[in-house]
């Protein structure tokens, strides 16, 4: 047991030291790569703003429009309204016949009978 427990404390020990050696990567290629991710990140940004700017524009004229259509078919709508109430015509004068005939009964008492 203790020999698998020195085994794995001297590998762990030469990895550390392997990794802790020169730095062998290229740096031109690293500046190249961290130049081309920068550049698509600014290029998304723009495409991203780009498009927020013409939503909003969109969004803008479509406010102008809806109210200049409004205003248009508020001119064109029929402005004379409904007629006024006529007026009311005087009470006519009631003229009183002058009945010159005696009042007589339609029917006779003797035929009542």
């Amino acid at each position: 047991m203790i020999f698998v427990i020195r085994y794995i404390y001297l590998i762990s020990i030469l990895l550390f030291l392997g990794a802790c050696g020169a730095d062998e990567r290229d740096e031109a290629a690293i500046k190249a790569a961290i130049q081309e991710t920068l550049k698509k990140k600014i290029a998304n940004f723009k495409k991203v703003r780009r498009q927020r700017c013409l939503n909003d524009i969109y969004d803008e004229a479509n406010i102008i429009v809806d109210s200049i259509l409004l205003e248009e078919a508020r001119q064109k709508r029929d402005t004379i309204g409904k007629p006024a109430r006529p007026i009311k015509p005087e009470k006519p004068e009631i003229k009183t016949i002058l009945d010159t005939l005696p009042i007589a009964p339609l029917l006779e008492k003797d035929s009542l009978e």
